[in-house]
Parts: structure tokens; C-alpha cells; sequence
């Protein structure tokens, strides 16, 4: 089973190909939101007063870095750019918080990609996991000259 090919199959379906958006792409986006706000307290308060078009550009290009992260094995100035943000001297996206996204990007794909299956599930995980492992070990980093610059 090629995990890899599941996965761009089903993200071509849900968003779209490459970094082209589509309606459905839209659509798929907003649901995330809505599953993901709902999940607990914490993340209603965070978006509460959040302009969700906004959020949901941002987040169409922090999953297209996310899967870039598991491609090539190396972070860029912008997933540098996402940790420093979230890390807890800054918006303290706790890691925990992390594992509450996955699951309702998970449900979201579950929902909304006519062809899912448990594999469907592992490969999302596989390619999605790597990033946010990256963002979750720079969440308690001590601030350092190069980590701090804004």
C-alpha cells in the first residue's frame, strides 16, 4: 500500500491539486474550523473574535509547509516562522493542542472525502505527524537571539 499516493489522492479530492485551492478546498477548510473549535473550551476562546477567512488562508499554507516538512525532511523560515508564534512565550499553543488539531483534521477528511478508509486515516497521520512534531518541541523551547526576532 502506497501511503504516500493515498494521501495526495485524498487531499487532491478534499483541497484541490498542488497549491490550487478549490471550492471544495474552501469548504473542507471551513468544516476543520468547525470541528476543531468545538473540540474543546480552550480552542473556542483562541478563534472566538478570529476573522475565519483569514485563518483558514493561513491555514491552507501551513498544511502546504506541513506536507513540504514531510517531503523534505527540512524546515523553511516560514514553519520556523509558525513555531516561534505558537510557541508558549507567544500565542502558547500547548502541545496537547496539537493532537485535538490532528483529530479534527482527521474527522474532517473522514467526513468529507468520499473514497476514506482507515488507510486513508494512517496516511494523513504519516504525512501531517513530522510537522507537528517539529511544532510541538519548539512549543517549550528557551527563547534564544535567533528565535526571538520578530
Amino acid at each position: 500500500m502506497d501511503l504516500e499516493l493515498l494521501f495526495e489522492e485524498s487531499y487532491e479530492r478534499l483541497v484541490g491539486h498542488g497549491i490550487g485551492i478549490t471550492d471544495r478546498g474552501q469548504l473542507f477548510f471551513r468544516r476543520f474550523y468547525e470541528i476543531f473549535s468545538a473540540s474543546s473550551d480552550e480552542i473556542a476562546l483562541k478563534f472566538a473574535n478570529t476573522d475565519i477567512d483569514q485563518q483558514i488562508r493561513m491555514l491552507q499554507k501551513g498544511m502546504f509547509h506541513l506536507i513540504s516538512f514531510y517531503l523534505v525532511k527540512n524546515d523553511n523560515d516560514y514553519l520556523k516562522e509558525i513555531a516561534r508564534k505558537h510557541d508558549h512565550h507567544h500565542l502558547d499553543i500547548r502541545p496537547e493542542l496539537y493532537d485535538l488539531w490532528l483529530d479534527a483534521l482527521l474527522q474532517t477528511v473522514a467526513e468529507m472525502d468520499s473514497l476514506f478508509r482507515p488507510e486513508t486515516a494512517l496516511a494523513w497521520k504519516i504525512v501531517m505527524m513530522p510537522g507537528l512534531l517539529y511544532l510541538k518541541f519548539h512549543h517549550s523551547l528557551p527563547t534564544s537571539p535567533s528565535r526571538s526576532a520578530s
